[in-house]
C-alpha cells in the first residue's frame, strides 16, 4: 500500500524554489548531489524534490518558451509561490534564504 502524500510546507517550497533558481533544467534529477543534499535537509526524498523542481519548471516562462515542458502537476501552491516570487523578488529571496538556512 502506498504511503500517504504529505503536503509541501511553505518552508520546503521556499527551499525548493531557491534551489530551482540556481539550477539548469538538465540538472533537475534525483541523482544530482545538490538535490540529494537539500532533499535530506528538508525531509523529502530526492525523487520528490526533483519532481517538485520539474513541476516548477512547467510554470517557468523561460523554460516553456524553449519548447520544454517540465511535468504537468504543478500545484496551486506552486503557482501561487511563482507569482509571489515574481511580484517581490527581493523579499522572496530573503525568505527563501532564511528557509534554506533553517533546513
Amino acid at each position: 500500500m502506498p504511503s500517504p502524500r504529505i503536503p509541501w510546507s511553505r518552508p520546503q517550497l521556499l527551499v525548493a524554489f531557491a534551489l530551482y533558481c540556481r539550477m539548469l533544467f538538465g540538472e533537475l534529477h534525483a541523482r544530482n548531489p545538490d538535490i540529494i543534499r537539500v532533499a535530506n535537509a528538508i525531509g523529502r526524498t530526492p525523487s520528490a524534490l526533483a519532481m517538485k523542481l520539474v513541476n516548477i519548471a512547467s510554470i517557468d516562462p523561460e523554460i516553456v518558451s524553449t519548447g520544454r515542458k517540465g511535468l504537468t502537476n504543478a500545484s496551486a501552491n506552486d503557482r501561487a509561490m511563482w507569482s509571489e516570487m515574481k511580484a517581490d523578488w527581493e523579499r522572496f529571496a530573503v525568505e527563501s534564504h532564511r528557509a534554506h538556512a533553517g533546513s
